[in-house]
Formats: structure tokens, C-alpha cells, sequence
């Protein structure tokens, strides 16, 4: 298990400074192996050498901020470490496939180069299957599953959480019982428990989001008085389950965009937490939703 630790060692402090000048030397002291031994069972261990796995993590994360910000080309350069916009154009390219120039009206031709994460992976018993995975800080995270679905149109009805300031879970569900139980056995979608909605209103990434606790409810379903809903535009979804919380949002994401699966924001774009057990809490089961373009995963 030795390999194990050292590799995840270097993995975590590669991560901590992708912006910062580092060499394969810096990374092999921080495991304290000779360089020659640590860039063997490196490779051997993920399948490519240090040198790539800093180059593909820059790249990809140089692809994100090219999205998700406005900033410049030569400043993206700077920050992961390419002296050049010159030299950062072509080995963008050579990666993405596509020039810096040009990721704006092409956001879905960016790859995606995720953490490497060493997992240790529990399976058998009663059809038991559970993977222990950790997020960007170290936080162990237990998926039980990770899966494509094909929901079909649906509605979500629920309550602004933002504005009626409801503190608990078990609270929104006790206010919001009297308006919608009626409709839970006939009209609940195949998502059938208390979830929490993000939608984004054709905004990116945590702009203009909106919270609503609530149910997912057949498409067309009537809206009670006093509840608000928001009508899902997309009817695939990629599904986590986990048993401890973490960044379930990252963890799903990269999930979803290592399979090559598009998540359409701004326009469409939408996340939700289902509350499997209540409130979160260690060794409580978590749902995390997001909707998803076409892909043949769907079940």
C-alpha cells in the first residue's frame, strides 16, 4: 500500500501548485523517493509519466477558466505557467483540439482532465458496492452509485427557500405537506423523495441561481397556491448516490464530463440535492442531480 500513499501524495501537492513553477523533482521529495523510483511506479501506478499528468491537469483546468471567465488568453498563459500566449496556444490545442481563441462558442469541445484519485473499491455481500473516493480537499466521499437516467418532462414544485428563510429540512417538508401531499401518489415523478432545486436562468456557474425545496412532479402538474415551480428542460440526468457528503457537485461533474457527456449551461443548466435520509449528516444517503444532454448511458 506504500505506492498508494506515495502516489497520493504527489497527486494532492501537484494539485496545490498547478500555478506555481514545479518540477518532477519538487514532486518526487514530497514522497520521499529517489526521482528515478518515483517516476516509475508513477507511471506504472496511472498509466502516464508526472510531466504529463501537470501538463493534461493545466490544460484542462486552462480550458474551464477560458469558459467560465473573461479573462485573457496571455493571462490563462501566465497562470499555468506557459511563457508564451504562442506556446500556450499550440499545446492547447494540441490537447483540446481546438485554439484558446475559439472556446467560447465551442465550451463543448473542451476536454476535461479530472484529479486522479487512488480508490479503493468494496464490493460483494448483499450485492454491496461502494467506492471510497476523496474530493479536491482531502474529504473522504462514499459513492454507492453513479448513474444515467431518462426522467422525461417533469416540474418542480416546491418553495423559495431563499425567501421564506425555512431552516431545516424536516421543516420545509412539514410546510410543505398540507398543499402537496394530495398530489404524492398520483403525480410524483420518478424521482420521488425531498430534494433541493438549483436552476440558473440561462446564467453560468452560480450566477442567478435560485433555491427551491420540493418535489419533482409529472410534467403539467397544477401548482398549488402558494408554492412556485420551475419546469426541468432537460429530461436526462446523471445521478450520484453517496453515503458521506463532501463535494458531491464535483465529484458528479467530473464523473459526468470524464464520460464525455455534455451538461448544457448556461442554457439549460440545473443541479439538485435529494435528501434520502433526512438531513446531511455523517452516514446519511445524498442524492446529487444534474441534468445532462443525449448520451447513451441513459437507462
Amino acid at each position: 500500500m506504500e505506492w498508494i500513499q506515495s502516489i497520493t501524495k504527489a497527486i494532492r501537492f501537484v494539485e496545490n501548485n498547478l500555478t506555481n513553477d514545479i518540477s518532477v523533482e519538487d514532486v518526487a521529495n514530497q514522497t520521499f523517493l529517489s526521482v528515478s523510483h518515483f517516476q516509475r511506479i508513477f507511471q506504472m501506478g496511472v498509466g502516464i509519466t508526472v510531466g504529463e499528468y501537470i501538463r493534461n491537469r493545466r490544460l484542462s483546468l486552462a480550458g474551464r477558466d477560458l469558459i467560465l471567465t473573461d479573462k485573457k488568453v496571455i493571462d490563462i498563459a501566465m497562470r499555468y505557467r506557459y511563457d508564451t500566449s504562442e506556446s500556450f496556444s499550440r499545446a492547447f490545442a494540441r490537447f483540446h483540439g481546438i485554439p484558446p481563441s475559439v472556446v467560447k462558442k465551442h465550451s463543448d469541445k473542451i476536454k476535461c482532465f479530472n484529479p486522479l484519485i487512488i480508490n479503493i473499491s468494496v464490493e460483494g455481500g448483499f450485492n454491496m458496492s461502494r467506492k471510497i473516493m476523496e474530493d479536491d480537499a482531502g474529504i473522504k466521499i462514499i459513492r454507492e452509485k453513479f448513474e444515467y437516467k431518462r426522467i422525461g418532462k417533469v416540474r418542480f414544485i416546491g418553495v423559495d427557500l431563499r425567501a421564506n428563510s425555512i431552516p431545516t429540512v424536516e421543516g420545509t417538508i412539514e410546510w410543505l405537506s398540507p398543499m402537496l401531499g394530495s398530489m404524492m401518489s398520483e403525480r410524483i415523478s420518478e424521482i420521488d423523495g425531498y430534494c433541493y432545486l438549483e436552476h440558473h436562468n440561462g446564467g453560468e456557474v452560480n450566477v442567478n441561481e435560485t433555491g427551491i425545496g420540493g418535489y419533482f412532479f409529472k410534467a403539467d402538474t397544477t401548482v398549488p397556491e402558494g408554492c412556485i415551480y420551475y419546469d426541468i428542460p432537460t429530461v436526462n440526468i446523471g445521478y450520484g448516490l453517496y453515503i458521506d457528503a463532501g463535494d458531491t457537485y464535483q465529484v458528479t461533474r467530473d464523473q459526468i464530463l470524464s464520460d464525455g457527456v455534455e451538461i448544457p449551461y448556461p442554457q439549460a443548466y440545473w443541479t439538485a440535492l435529494h435528501f434520502i435520509d433526512g438531513e446531511p449528516r455523517e452516514g446519511s444517503r445524498i442524492g446529487y442531480i444534474i441534468g445532462v444532454g443525449e448520451t447513451k448511458h441513459t437507462s
